[in-house]
């Protein structure tokens, strides 16, 4: 009887971006009316009337794991989760912020209308929640929070190295970059919890990012793949033939959209996806090309560029100018006379 009530009070919510969602079952729920305590040594960091989730009612779960860190380097044992089998998970950070996220939503049609529903995660999905930074060539705003799949029995310092971080069914990294994370209503508090977790993102960073959120106060609309800088890796779906980006301008805290043909190969498969970024290359009209870093197996041979290659920039709908490269070449920390191709996808 309890299941069916919190179904019904939850069952109109629906997820600001593709992956989040608030529906949670089997946890015991409490009231946030009452002010959130605050440590002595958070109080120079925390607002005291902090956000609080609310789900199905004004009501939220209050048992969820909590994590100490994000960083890889300070991991500790009680930060392991097992997420094997589940639809949703609630984790709250620092004992601050709260995450509720899901695996994948999966589009399905039913009597003409579509809707989405959580795909469980995978057997085998236990480790560590932790945020990935990109190359040391790409802007630190273009890091992500990833799960590390590890060995329960090792310990974190031992078993991270050897782990590795969670797929989706496209092959691509399951992950939920900064902007998501610091605007979805189902992601709370994090900045304050990234400011008390020393050394995972500077301060300069997150405070470029605040501008660029306090400009636009984004929220439901909020594109998928931002990119922030040159080498900074982005999956491209191997069913579509063209990709939309948002190249992130944090000097004048704008958002420059553009859709760019990203097809490698004849055949479509929505369900795989390549790796590839964008790559300075003063000789082009638009100062930019297309590096593909990553083709998954099942097309090796029969794409029109090898791994490592590069494809002329295109584009396929939207404004295109070369000032576009502008932007992405002052914010990256880097720019290699020589191309390298080393960038980890893991």
């Amino acid at each position: 009887m309890l299941i069916r009530k919190l179904i019904f009070q939850t069952s109109k919510i629906r997820p600001s971006s593709p992956g989040l969602t608030t529906v949670f079952l089997n946890h015991r729920y409490v009231s946030t009316t009452s002010k959130p305590k605050v440590t002595p040594s958070e109080k120079p960091v925390l607002d005291p009337y902090l956000k609080v989730p609310k789900v199905g009612g004004g009501r939220t779960f209050s048992r969820s794991h909590n994590i100490s860190t994000l960083d890889p380097a300070r991991l500790v044992p009680t930060d392991f989760i097992d997420l094997k089998q589940q639809l949703y998970f609630a984790v709250r950070y620092r004992n601050i912020s709260v995450m509720f996220a899901t695996y994948k939503r999966v589009a399905a049609i039913a009597k003409r209308t579509e809707y989405g529903y959580p795909l469980a995660f995978p057997a085998g999905t236990h480790g560590y929640f932790y945020l990935h930074h990109p190359p040391t060539d790409a802007h630190p705003c273009a890091a992500t929070l990833r799960f590390r799949i590890c060995d329960k029995i090792l310990p974190p310092q031992k078993g991270f190295p050897g782990g590795k971080d969670l797929l989706l069914p496209t092959g691509a990294p399951w992950e939920m970059d900064l902007l998501h994370l610091l605007t979805t209503p189902y992601v709370t508090n994090f900045r304050e919890a990234l400011l008390l977790d020393n050394m995972v993102l500077s301060e300069e960073a997150l405070s470029q990012l605040n501008g660029l959120l306090a400009a636009h106060r984004i929220r439901d609309r909020l594109p998928s793949r931002n990119v922030f800088s040159f080498r900074q890796p982005f999956s491209v779906s191997m069913g579509k033939r063209s990709t939309m980006l948002s190249l992130v301008d944090l000097q004048t805290n704008t958002l420059l959209p553009i859709q760019i043909f990203t097809q490698i190969a004849e055949r479509t498969d929505k369900t795989l996806a390549s790796t590839m970024c964008l790559e300075y290359d003063p000789f082009t009209p638009l100062h930019m090309v297309i590096r593909v870093l990553h083709i998954p197996e099942e097309f090796r041979g029969e794409a029109y560029v090898n791994m490592g290659g590069t494809l002329p920039l295109r584009k396929a709908g939207g404004k295109l100018t070369s000032s576009m490269a502008d932007v992405l070449l002052r914010q990256s920390p880097s720019v290699p006379s020589h191309v390298s191709l080393d960038i980890a996808l893991d």
